[in-house]
């Protein structure tokens, strides 16, 4: 369980010290038009800390440890492809998010303004082992870049054939098998298969790469979750965790 933290914790002081130098490796580049749900967010230094998704006109998903280790009232939350950034009018990240174990690694987020781009559905249905799927986030130029990712089981992640144990993998996670290098994406990068949202990078042993799954929040347990804030959250209603 330690890993997660260790981990988390790695994830969190690489993406604040060197998010603009580091990026996502082995990945091909996207088309931003095509990918315009594709978010990221800015700390008050102007450095990249974590990524998101917009599933609304004004609102999003990201990772839960997002919020749980910054201060998002200063996030400063880029758009079409950073051409344009809004402030968050308001949020809320799983008050079930673990900080030993990673669990629940989910915020919800209101956009102070609405944005007009390819917004995501969410999964509501598990995805089995071997389904494809694609990671999207940034690479070292800041450009935008696909990563191709393979799901596959729990069961098959702990199994001893990679470097994860019985016990760090739970039902509000996924584990994604990336075709080449996915070291660098940041928390909260999308995870999508067949135009759905399925999962949020969270954290991994090895960043990923190297035949080492990451591990992603696996949208389909949340969605109920997800759904009963993003109303409350579009509405302009204040929600209380």
């Amino acid at each position: 369980m330690a890993n997660q933290l260790v981990y988390g914790l790695l994830l969190l002081t690489t993406a604040t010290a060197a998010s603009a130098a580091a990026g996502i490796e082995g990945g091909a580049p996207a088309n931003i038009s095509d990918r315009s749900y594709l978010i990221s967010f800015h700390d008050e230094n102007g450095i990249p800390v974590c990524a998101g998704a917009l599933i609304k006109k004004n609102i999003a998903v990201t990772a839960g440890s997002c919020f749980a280790f910054h201060n998002g009232w200063k996030f400063a939350v880029g758009v079409l492809g950073g051409t344009k950034f809004l402030k968050v009018s308001d949020y809320t990240f799983s008050a079930r998010f673990s900080y030993n174990t990673w669990e629940n690694d989910i915020a919800v987020l209101r956009l102070t303004e609405s944005v007009e781009a390819n917004y995501l559905t969410l999964a509501s249905q598990p995805r089995p082992t071997g389904t494809s799927a694609v990671l999207t986030g940034w690479d070292a130029n800041n450009t935008v870049v696909d990563v191709d990712e393979t799901i596959i089981s729990a069961k098959d992640c702990v199994s001893g054939k990679y470097k994860y144990k019985e016990g760090e993998v739970f039902d509000s996670m996924l584990c994604g098998l990336a075709k080449d290098a996915a070291c660098g994406a940041l928390p909260g990068s999308p995870l999508v298969s067949g135009n759905k949202l399925i999962g949020l990078a969270s954290w991994g042993n090895g960043c990923g790469d190297k035949g080492n799954p990451g591990i992603f929040t696996n949208i389909e347990s949340f969605k109920s979750w997800i759904q009963n804030l993003q109303n409350k959250l579009f509405a302009g209603k204040k929600y209380k965790n």
